[in-house]
């Protein structure tokens, strides 16, 4: 039954906004099954009515998609989603967890928590706005600007961290490349910081999930605790309605 499920979730994510019509052909491929397998998928899918077969013989989705759609709760936002991920994610660490998204040119943390009742931890609650200039967080997020946005932010980044915009650049550029930002001491001494992004629906980053604690607990399991932040900000975004990314690699920092 599970692997049933599993081959029509593969069939719907098949589709794309570039990709809105497909081959019977073109979904076996992306399904990686048998021609055969996949007609008899696509056919029950057909008649179910999640399916349309074109005159050119090419299938979309239909639109029961759309009342589907409506039914979701208007005000699920990314707190409600983020919520119990964030908990787990505190639990393991037994730091601080946040999310965190751009307003202006400031850094704003929607929504923070721990779990952990250690004396020596870090507390950055909702509301609490940062300049968007030192830090995992503030990086990452700069990282996935588009070019307009992070235009008229990049020359006060790097003259208030008094960096070359070139330097700048090029470490946005390795935090796109390899998916999360790591800082000790940026913002401040003594606080170290793990961030990724959070996609949306869009593969949009507006937000990010950051962990937060002292720099003595932290360096000495970073390895470990980037692997956990990246996995559990791509659970948050498959959540959001991001399409299903790659595993996350163990790695070195």
């Amino acid at each position: 039954m599970m692997r049933s499920v599993q081959r029509i979730l593969s069939v719907f994510e098949s589709f794309a906004p570039t990709k809105t019509t497909l081959t019977l052909q073109e979904i076996a491929d992306r399904i990686e099954l048998p021609k055969s397998t996949a007609f008899r998928i696509v056919g029950s899918l057909e008649r179910a009515g999640y399916l349309v077969r074109l005159e050119d013989q090419r299938y979309c989705l239909s639109f029961r998609f759309t009342r589907l759609a409506g039914l979701v709760k208007s005000t699920l936002d990314i707190r409600e989603i983020a919520r119990p991920i964030m908990m787990e994610l505190a639990d393991k660490t037994q730091e601080m967890v946040g999310i965190h998204t751009v307003v202006g040119r400031n850094r704003v943390c929607i929504d923070s928590l721990a779990t952990a009742t250690t004396q020596l931890r870090t507390v950055i609650q909702p509301g609490e706005q940062f300049p968007l200039v030192g830090g995992s967080g503030s990086k990452t997020l700069m990282a996935y600007m588009a070019q307009q946005e992070l235009g008229p932010i990049l020359a006060a980044a790097a003259r208030a961290s008094k960096r070359s915009q070139s330097d700048l650049l090029a470490e946005l550029e390795k935090i796109r490349r390899q998916g999360y930002a790591v800082s000790h001491g940026e913002r401040l001494l003594g606080l170290s910081a793990i961030s990724a992004p959070i996609l949306d629906i869009n593969e949009q980053v507006r937000y990010c999930l950051t962990l937060n604690g002292p720099s003595v607990r932290l360096q000495v399991r970073e390895t470990e605790f980037i692997t956990l932040v990246r996995r559990a900000a791509a659970d948050i975004s498959l959540q959001f309605g991001a399409p299903t990314g790659p595993a996350i690699p163990s790695h070195s920092s």
